[in-house]
């Protein structure tokens, strides 16, 4: 009984910090500052592997995304425009969250998937718009 009592303390604890982190980027972005929203990556000219990472907006700079792992930063193309949006497929759903919204991309390299939670497509999407 103890055990549940202190796992239910850490799932409260964990749900107020992600609560707390969402309300800080959503005021950043409104403020202009710049902030990564975290998202996946997918590239089909080059490969087919959805990667995790953060959009990197910052208002005077191009868009940027930032992989988790490694921490490389890669400035996204130029002339990166939005052209659609829709829920993942259930093959997608099996590598990116159900929840999320994948928003379709073309640029003049090739097709650009950005799979976002609910939450922060609003951010992306104006990122796209203005970048």
């Amino acid at each position: 009984m103890i055990e549940l009592a202190f796992l239910a303390i850490v799932a409260a604890f964990v749900g107020w910090l992600m609560r707390r982190k969402r309300q800080h980027r959503s005021t950043a972005t409104t403020a202009g500052e710049p902030v990564g929203l975290p998202c996946m990556l997918k590239r089909p000219a080059q490969g087919s592997r959805w990667k995790a990472g953060r959009l990197l907006i910052d208002g005077a700079g191009p868009l940027a995304w930032e992989a988790a792992w490694g921490r490389r930063t890669t400035v996204l193309p130029a002339g990166l425009r939005q052209t659609g949006l829709r829920p993942p497929t259930p093959r997608e759903a099996m590598a990116v969250n159900p929840r999320s919204a994948i928003v379709e991309c073309e640029s003049p390299e090739g097709q650009v998937l950005i799979a976002v939670m609910p939450e922060e497509l609003d951010a992306a999407t104006r990122a796209l718009a203005t970048g």
